[in-house]
């Protein structure tokens, strides 16, 4: 088998997976409870279909499927935010005062990456917009890596037990480890093809891995769960709010 049709294979197994996993949740009517995923996945077709579409009718090597590449790139990446910041406020559920320190540091997350960004491409003002839209992406994507690690341990801590978007958040986190990991790669060999074989075959993997994972947490996996006081140290303060039932 040919790598060319190896990384079709890859690539739209990816697509069927995620517009099968869509429909799972619409189906089953998990769409309201799930709208986060239901709205990621969405967004992940539709950017799909309009690369391949500009992919088909401009051409690799144009400049409109560049935009279309890195516009898209950047919507994709909001959209991964906007789950990290909803799985957020589902772990923060039990205590308001917390989520309202959370989501104060969420937007100052996002305010700081888009000043920096900004200031570290002063320089370039002949085509200040689209350096601005790869390096604000590619910001907001490792701090989106570093926000699942800090949600991830957060939910493990939880008074409620949540098992299920534990698994989700790990999900979640295969999509932004694996191409990071391949990135921080790149820059260390600085080799073209290994960046090549990382956006061909690892990436769509790791997408695969997403879908696979989520598919099986909301299938197979329970929902919250209160965990006994005496567990986790807590004290009656900290039982304020309802069990989520996520």
């Amino acid at each position: 088998m040919s790598g060319s049709l190896i990384s079709y294979v890859v690539s739209y197994a990816g697509f069927i997976l995620e517009a099968g996993l869509l429909v799972y949740l619409v189906g089953s009517g998990h769409a309201k409870r799930f709208w986060e995923l239901v709205f990621y996945l969405s967004m992940s077709l539709g950017v799909g279909v309009a690369r391949t579409y500009t992919l088909h009718y401009e051409g690799f090597a144009s400049r409109q499927y560049g935009y279309c590449y890195w516009i898209t790139d950047l919507m994709l990446v909001l959209a991964a935010f906007v789950l990290v910041v909803s799985f957020f406020r589902r772990a923060c559920f039990a205590n308001r005062e917390m989520w309202q320190f959370v989501r104060m540091l969420l937007a100052a997350v996002i305010v700081a990456i888009a000043v920096i960004s900004y200031f570290s491409l002063a320089s370039h003002n002949d085509n200040f917009f689209s350096f601005f839209i790869v390096e604000f992406s590619q910001n907001l994507y490792f701090a989106s890596l570093v926000l699942t690690t800090l949600l991830y341990l957060m939910t493990l801590k939880m008074e409620i037990s949540d098992e299920r978007l534990s698994m989700i958040v790990c999900g979640l986190g295969i999509e932004f480890a694996g191409p990071a990991a391949g990135l921080a790669l790149v820059y260390l060999t600085n080799v073209g093809w290994v960046s090549a074989y990382i956006s061909v075959y690892f990436v769509p993997l790791c997408d695969i891995g997403m879908i696979l994972t989520w598919l099986y947490a909301i299938s197979r996996v329970p929902g919250a769960a209160k965990v006994p006081s005496h567990r986790i140290g807590a004290s009656p303060a900290f039982a304020r709010g309802n069990i989520s039932n996520f």
